[in-house]
């Protein structure tokens, strides 16, 4: 009987070792990303009104979604009628990730000290914020996109108060967001009712803006 060359044991260990690791890997990340998909539906429940899902892209997603330049979506139907859940990017999904981990204690630190988006993750940790405020206000039906912007703007710092941020910290990212995001955002997105005492100001009597 023929007999063919047995592999050697050094490289079934290898391979053994290395399945093993990207199923920890796999499973470690799935862990992860569904307890910060928790967090994010339950605060996008909130502002919505109603029982709605945030979702982020497991491992394949990220690979194929990095081409994209919109950190997060809301689909509407033919009536206008809103989905029950919002897509974010990775990016937008890991700041706050990390937010409510407690690993961006430095940037929020900074933003609230120097009143300006800065520390390494600065301007990405106030984008992200605003992205799930944004989408959660597409969550509750509305379709204006400078409507919701403003609405986002107004509401983000208490988005990143329930991710672990002090109200003074989620305060100055809001600030942040204001003087250096939003003037740079599509017309679309941008109203001059977008001010204090304006037709989008969600607090008419309260002097504090955004």
């Amino acid at each position: 009987m023929k007999r063919y060359p047995t592999t050697p044991l050094p490289i079934k260990l290898a391979a053994a070792a290395v399945l093993v690791f990207v199923i920890g890997w796999w499973t470690l990340d799935h862990v992860d990303r569904a307890g910060n998909e928790r967090r994010l539906s339950a605060i996008a429940s909130e502002i919505a009104g109603r029982s709605v899902k945030v979702h982020c892209p497991g491992p394949i997603g990220r690979v194929f979604g990095k081409d994209s330049v919109v950190e997060g979506f809301v689909r509407f139907d033919a009536e206008g009628r809103a989905a029950d859940d919002t897509k974010l990017m990775a990016g937008s999904c890991d700041e706050l990730d990390a937010l409510a981990e407690g690993r961006r204690g430095q940037e929020l630190a900074c933003t609230e000290r120097a009143g300006i988006l800065c520390g390494r993750h600065g301007r990405q940790l106030a984008v992200a914020v605003e992205v799930v405020t944004h989408e959660s206000f597409h969550l509750q039906g509305i379709q204006d996109e400078a409507k919701t912007e403003c609405n986002a703007l107004q509401t983000m710092a208490r988005t990143a108060e329930r991710l672990g941020a002090t109200a003074a910290q989620g305060a100055a990212l809001a600030r942040g967001q204001l003087a250096e995001i939003y003037p740079l955002m599509p017309d679309a997105y941008r109203s001059a009712e977008c001010a204090d005492g304006k037709a989008f100001d969600l607090r008419p009597d309260d002097p504090r803006w955004p």
